[in-house]
């Protein structure tokens, strides 16, 4: 199923919208900046994820928005359904080199663990920083 449209207030609907990153670059790479972004979110799928965690990644934030020169990307890495191992393994590698991510990639990384710390339900709710006057309100769910 193809990316939905972005609402009225420049938003994905709520929910979890399963893509491809060729159908995210094809919905939300639609400026020069935008492009830039999209290189480098695909830089740290391949160079940081792909040959080590097999799980769901979730992109959200600003970028999947309609924001002309969104600041990063926010990425939770889903590990819920993981084994231990991996769940220690994307704990230690979040808090060892988030920092170095969010420079070299402009990717602003979290994992999604059992705890209460849901950031895949967390950032489906837009920050009280983000402009109410488009009518977005941290009562109001998006989509990622």
């Amino acid at each position: 199923m193809p990316i939905p449209e972005l609402d009225a207030h420049g938003l994905l609907p709520a929910g979890v919208h399963d893509c491809s990153l060729e159908e995210m670059t094809a919905k939300f790479a639609w400026n020069d900046h935008r492009e830039r972004m999209v290189r480098s979110f695909a830089r740290f799928l391949r160079m940081e994820i792909n040959d080590v965690f097999d799980f769901p990644v979730y992109a959200d934030g600003s970028f999947v928005t309609d924001k002309e020169r969104p600041e990063d990307i926010d990425v939770v890495l889903e590990l819920l359904d993981a084994g231990d191992a991996q769940k220690w393994r994307g704990f230690v590698f979040m808090q060892e080199h988030q920092v170095r991510i969010r420079r070299e990639y402009g990717v602003d990384f979290w994992v999604n663990l059992p705890g209460g710390n849901n950031f895949a339900t967390f950032s489906s709710t837009p920050a009280t920083r983000q402009p109410s006057s488009r009518g977005w309100t941290t009562s109001r769910p998006r989509g990622y």
